[in-house]
């Protein structure tokens, strides 16, 4: 599998509005990591039917790092 198919951009500080010592949680951040949450036990959940069902292998991958992907980002938080 292509480590190009789940790049992950990293953003200059200035340009994504990185949060600064001190400074409040925005009241948006926990939402949207509960949704995360949410993608990663939906994720998880087809990708252990496709391998039950012995599924494309290629799609199986792609599931699998967009899983990890989820999972890092939750542990950053």
């Amino acid at each position: 599998m292509s480590p190009a198919i789940c790049k992950v951009i990293n953003l200059e500080p200035s340009r994504h509005g990185g949060r600064r010592s001190g400074e409040p949680v925005s009241a948006l951040e926990p939402r949207v990591r509960d949704w995360l949450a949410t993608q990663s036990v939906i994720v998880e959940d087809w990708l252990n039917q496709l391998v039950a069902a012995n599924g494309d292998e290629r799609l199986v991958g792609v599931l699998c790092q967009h899983a990890a992907f989820l999972r890092d980002t939750l542990e950053e938080g």
